[in-house]
This record gives C-alpha cells, structure tokens and sequence, in this order.
C-alpha cells in the first residue's frame, strides 16, 4: 500500500464500506450493518483505530453522540487497496492481475467497458 494510505484489514474495510453507503454514522449505526457483528466496544475499537489512522473524521453531536464520516475519498481507498492486492498476490504485476480476473469463467464486458480497458492497456504501452 502506498505511504500516504495505510493499510486496513477485513474488518476496517468493511466499516470503511459501511461508511461508504452511509454517509455518516454512529458506531450503533456501523455494529447494524456489519456482517457478522462485533461487539459494540469492538466497533468503537476499530473506528478509533480508523480516526488514529487519519482516515475517518468524528464530530460529537449535542447529545454526546459520536458520529464518524470519511476522511480520505473512496476513489483513493480503493486505489490503494488494489495497488496493495496487485503487489502481494501479483508480484506487482498489473498484466497478471488484469489476466486473473479477466480470465475468469464467468467475466463479461459491455462494449463500454472493454473500450475502457483497451484504453488503458493503449496508454500502458507507452514508453
């Protein structure tokens, strides 16, 4: 993963993706949506950790509520998840990455998508 994004681990991602959906939520609001829930100290666990980690901000309301929101922007997350994927299972290589899930059984591209693709496999190719 790269230096500015650090890495998450399964259950960070999934409060990251909850938040995602949501908005902005409380730790309640986060124990409901997680698969397989922890308990509620261990989600407040965890958003802590996320805050430490720059990438969530939390605001208390006047209730003394905790609410908690994204920090870093979804696009970014999800880039360096996937530079982080690319570089342990692929020995960073894009081309092998790209062929595993492309090589997939069931893998259909609309028309769209395969253009996007060819895109980008013609802009790779530069020197």
């Amino acid at each position: 993963m790269s230096s500015d994004t650090p890495p998450l681990s399964k259950r960070e991602r999934q409060v990251i993706d909850v938040l995602h959906r949501l908005g902005r939520a409380t730790a309640r609001d986060i124990e409901r949506e997680l698969p397989d829930a922890p308990t509620y100290s261990a989600v407040r666990s965890i958003l802590r950790i996320l805050t430490n980690k720059g990438l969530l901000a939390k605001e208390r309301d006047e209730q003394g509520r905790d609410w908690y929101a994204h920090r870093t922007p979804m696009a970014k997350l999800r880039k360096s998840a996937v530079r982080a994927f690319v570089e342990n299972f692929f020995g960073n290589s894009a081309a092998k990455a790209a062929c595993a899930l492309l090589g997939q059984k069931n893998v259909r591209l609309s028309p769209e998508e395969a253009e996007k693709l060819m895109s980008l496999i013609k802009e790779a190719r530069k020197p």
